[in-house]
């Protein structure tokens, strides 16, 4: 008896042995990433996924998957589904291992081809289709894409409690495809280890000052007045002149340029004094400005080999620690990043402070933009002309463009910022309500408003938009001197501008003699093929941007757009029934302001346009992607980083 028992218990071990294996064989440990063996803390993600979804796209294919939240799409490459999930950790982290562990792997057969993403566009005057390119280096590859079932990026910024922060941000790739062969291979679920070790000596931050105020030296008089209106709310505020960085009055000064010299002033400032918003005063030619070197369209109608990047100042460390110093080749060159190349220099692009620029050429522009931010910080509270958000836009590219949609993109990206901002009265200055024009505009503005935004084309001097199907006239648009005639004094506006070149801070009129050299008579050609540097407006004094913030009597209280050529994605070319231009770029940036803003109530501007930029950054591959990257470089913030938005009450 004693022995059946043995026998039947023996068997029993023998069959559980083997579902145990048979169970366990759907785990299929083959990306295995050891980076350094350590005794670190350990993560874990897990996320399962149902079988792909295979929608007919005319001459190609859509995979959507629902437990995903986001699309590859960078230019070129196959439109699939990916999932992505940052997780928040000690400033210095490093990542010593990741294991990933996935079940067993299925494959299917396709028909045509995936679609491929669309190249972003700036601008458009030809009347002829805009092709979808692929990238043949893919198409025409017999490999998977992606290669990994994972991919992983580092940043170091702040994060919303305005703590320094390493951000760790995964993407599951639970589809591959195969462009040769015709097939997609995917997993049930994927999970993965992530084994980190924090920093053994954390940085340690005083706490000693909030705001610091850089400026050209003539300004600081006119600014002590805004120092004690800081003081009044609780914002210590430190005013420091550029003398003061230079002669080494408070740090050792460090650098190879002043840009330089200034950024190892503020790094100091932060661990020294627990800086966390910095404002400078003074534009580019009394305050320096830092180009990047992020190149586009090389030879192209949108050519653009560099611009100027106030987020230089804004990103301190990298995601260890050290400092990010935009030229890690050391060549003098910032922000390298050639046309068609490899990135030369690594950024880390999220910010560690929250900048902000007053761009002023005068003493007057000081005392002015020092008068509105008080008298906005002190009576726009509670107020009936803030609640209201006014919202221009019209149709910014023709449908023949779109691929099979016919969406009014910047009245698209207005209605969405409208969704997050439903507590706010609007009025919609439409192309397509017949009602976009520049007396409505004025009118509208000199009422006063919360926040203003536009979307549409735009240069230094103008801003404008298209009605649906006439891709040849103009909207009346709003230029710099239909500001002058503003009339909404101490009812300031949050201005957001999605155009090109709007906040080019760097304008100057010695432009026209640089591109007559650089163009020759070329420099005035406009024809359907292309125009000359002209036509950008580069060459007037001040910016659109800059302009409507520094309007005495009116205006803007602050401003944000782009310095250099913007970028829109249309259409609906992942085909999930959302328009494209509000899933990435420009619109996706524009529009997350104001979802920071009313539905996660950040409402000290600096921090609502920072934490922009950070959710930018962890969101979309900016450190692979160049108009994903050159998205966060070009804009800027003009105005107060400290502004309480809506006034103190």
């Amino acid at each position: 008896m004693k022995k059946g028992k043995i026998l039947i218990i023996a068997i029993i071990l023998v069959q559980l042995i083997l579902l145990s294996s048979s169970i366990n064989a759907v785990y299929i440990t083959s990306d295995y990433e050891q980076i350094e063996k350590s005794n670190a803390n350990t993560i874990e993600v897990f996320q399962r996924f149902s079988t792909p979804e295979i929608k007919d796209n005319n001459e190609f294919l859509n995979i959507h998957l629902k437990e995903t939240n986001s699309f590859i799409m960078n230019a070129g490459e196959p439109i699939l589904p990916i999932y992505l999930k940052t997780i928040e950790l000690p400033l210095g982290t490093r990542i010593k291992e990741i294991r990933c562990t996935y079940s067993e792997v299925e494959e299917i057969h396709i028909s045509k081809k995936v679609i491929p993403a669309s190249k972003p566009l700036p601008w458009n005057n030809k009347k002829d289709t805009i092709q979808i390119e692929k990238n043949e280096n893919i198409y025409n590859s017999n490999a998977l894409f992606p290669e990994s079932w994972y991919l992983y990026k580092l940043a170091g910024g702040l994060n919303r409690n305005n703590e320094h922060t390493t951000f760790l941000t995964i993407q599951m790739n639970p589809v591959k495809y195969n462009p040769i062969k015709d097939n997609l291979q995917f997993v049930s679920f994927i999970k993965l280890e992530i084994s980190y070790e924090e920093p053994l000596e954390p940085l340690v931050f005083a706490d000693e000052y909030d705001l610091m105020i850089i400026t050209y030296d003539w300004y600081k008089p006119f600014l002590n007045r805004l120092v004690d209106h800081k003081e009044s709310h609780d914002i210590k505020t430190k005013l420091v002149t550029l003398k003061d960085i230079y002669n080494s009055v408070y740090f050792p000064v460090n650098g190879k340029d002043n840009p330089e010299k200034i950024k190892y002033f503020i790094k100091d400032a932060v661990e020294n004094w627990g800086v966390t918003y910095v404002m400078l005063v003074g534009n580019f030619r009394k305050m320096p400005i830092r180009y990047t070197n992020l190149e586009t369209d090389a030879g192209g109608l949108y050519e653009e080999l560099q611009f100027a990047s106030d987020l230089y100042y804004a990103d301190i460390y990298d995601s260890e620690g050290n400092f990010s110093s935009w030229d890690t080749d050391d060549d003098g060159i910032y922000g390298e990043w050639p046309d068609n190349g490899l990135r030369e220099d690594i950024v880390d692009l999220s910010p560690d402070v929250h900048v902000g620029r007053l761009a002023c050429m005068f003493g007057f522009e000081v005392r002015t933009l020092v008068k509105k931010i008080i008298d906005y910080e002190e009576n726009a509270n509670d107020s009936e002309w803030f609640n209201t958000m006014i919202v221009c836009g019209g149709d910014t590219f023709d449908k023949k463009w779109e691929g099979g949609t016919d969406y009014n993109e910047g009245e698209v990206a207005n209605e969405k910022a409208l969704e997050f901002m439903s507590e706010f009265k609007p009025v919609r200055l439409y192309a397509s309500l017949g009602n976009l024009t520049k007396a409505n505009m004025h009118n509208e503005i000199s009422k006063g408003a919360g926040f203003l935004y536009f979307v549409g084309h735009g240069n230094p001097r103008f801003w404008s938009t298209h009605e649906n199907g006439d891709y040849v006239n103009w909207t009346q648009g709003f230029s710099n001197k239909d500001m002058l005639k503003l009339t909404n004094k101490g009812m300031y506006p949050i201005v957001m501008v999605g155009g090109c070149h709007n906040s080019e801070i760097d304008v100057t009129p010695l432009n026209i003699i640089k591109g007559l050299l650089e163009e020759g008579l070329g420099y005035f050609l406009y024809s359907e093929d292309g125009f000359g540097s002209y036509w950008l407006t580069n060459w007037i004094p001040e910016c659109w941007s800059w302009v409507f913030v520094k309007k005495n009597g009116g205006g803007a209280i602050a401003s944000m757009g782009s310095v250099g050529y913007g970028g829109v994605s249309i259409g609906d070319h992942n085909s999930n029934g959302i328009p494209d231009c509000i899933e990435g770029l420009d619109g996706w940036f524009e529009t997350q302001f104001f979802r920071l803003y009313n539905e996660e109530n950040i409402d000290i501007l600096g921090e609502t346009y920072g934490q922009t930029v950070t959710d930018y950054v962890n969101n979309f591959p900016v450190y692979t992607d160049r108009y994903d990257c050159k998205i966060v470089e070009t804009h800027v913030l003009l105005g107060d980083p400290s502004l309480k938005i809506g006034g103190y009450e």
